[in-house]
């Protein structure tokens, strides 16, 4: 019951909303014969900044404001060029002892297969092997794109 006359007040609202605007509708008002000229010379054109809403006033519609000359190209200059990408730069790892360069390679890279990295990143650093590194030595751990650029 407390649905029921919610709904059936709104739909009373309605129908007295439909017949009163059935009754108090008026027939449209025909444009003046210059108004029509440039109603069907904006559709030809393509022109879009025309807008009329209700019936139209006879005031002179808005136009978009005309574009602005391009300078000329006297002493023109270049437009500046783009800043270059920023390299990246290299990881400094100090080795620990019990480390390995599999095990620092693991944890800093994720790439697949694993030996390939270990393998660039020992001669990245200039090592005789891959078991040559020694607790307190830097090595230098590059960005993945900076260790396979030359491969």
């Amino acid at each position: 019951m407390r649905t029921l006359l919610p709904l059936l007040v709104l739909g009373t609202l309605l129908i007295l909303a439909g017949e009163w605007q059935s009754r108090n509708k008026t027939a449209p008002q025909a444009p003046e014969a210059g108004r029509r000229a440039d109603l069907r010379e904006a559709d030809l054109d393509g022109d879009w900044d025309l807008l009329v809403l209700g019936r139209p006033s006879g005031a002179e519609p808005l136009r978009r404001p005309e574009s602005p000359a391009p300078a000329p190209d006297v002493g023109r200059q270049e437009p500046p060029q783009p800043a270059p990408l920023p390299v990246p730069s290299d990881t400094r790892y100090v080795v620990r002892p019990n480390d390995a360069l599999g095990l620092i390679c693991q944890t800093h890279y994720d790439v697949r297969p694993l030996s390939s990295v270990i393998k660039a990143v020992a001669e990245y650093n200039d090592l005789d092997s891959v078991d040559s590194i020694q607790s307190g030595d830097v090595l230098l751990l590059p960005d993945p794109a900076v260790l396979f650029q030359g491969r």
